[in-house]
């Protein structure tokens, strides 16, 4: 018996063995725009759906085709207008999203040095944090949610690339709404486009 388990465990290891050596972390930090937004939340200000700047950081296991990524990003003033302006209502704003996705790309042995375009869907929270000028209706709270879009990657040596990126995020269904703050139940849906450095570790 235990010869038996001994020799299903090597065979598991040589055919694992290779995969796993093609298979590499990467790192991407990356800056970029959310636009195309819409929700269900009172927006004093209509900003929702204009572009706003995003930050965040992605960090990526990627073998031959398959992978996993966590992703972690943050658009600051998502609700908020012009803060120079007496017309201002909300005095401050974020969206910030957490997604853990699986990843699929083309194959390295046919992309080679080029570009290596990829696709990704996972799920997660979007935290969404709002502050008045009038502090009457302040809001702040995480909501499931999906994402779903791809990129490319390519690489200008053996440990640094730049990567391009599009995705989409929305909120899960929400049950209810919240008094005062959304027409509806809570949602709220956005485009990302982002350029970033890539970094092969």
């Amino acid at each position: 018996m235990q010869h038996s388990v001994r020799v299903l465990l090597i065979a598991a290891l040589a055919v694992l063995a290779p995969r796993m050596a093609h298979a590499e972390w990467q790192v991407k930090p990356f800056g970029g725009i959310t636009f195309g937004g819409s929700t269900t939340f009172v927006d004093f200000d209509q900003q929702a759906g204009k572009p706003k700047l995003n930050l965040g950081i992605s960090s990526v296991w990627l073998g031959e085709v398959l992978g996993v990524e966590g992703d972690v990003a943050t658009t600051a003033g998502y609700f908020s207008g012009d803060s120079r302006s007496l017309k201002t209502l909300v005095l401050r704003s974020h969206v910030a999203t957490v997604s853990g996705n699986a990843v699929i790309a083309m194959p390295r042995r046919i992309s080679q040095y080029g570009l290596r375009p990829y696709a990704v869907a996972g799920v997660g929270m979007m935290h969404v944090g709002i502050d008045d000028n009038l502090e009457a209706l302040p809001f702040s709270n995480w909501l499931a949610a999906w994402d779903i879009g791809g990129g490319a990657t390519g690489f200008l040596g053996d440990f640094v690339g730049i990567n391009w990126d599009v995705r989409l995020f929305r909120t899960l269904r929400a049950e209810q709404e919240v008094t005062g703050r959304s027409v509806g139940p809570e949602r709220l849906s956005f485009w990302r486009a982002t350029m970033g450095f890539t970094f092969r570790l």
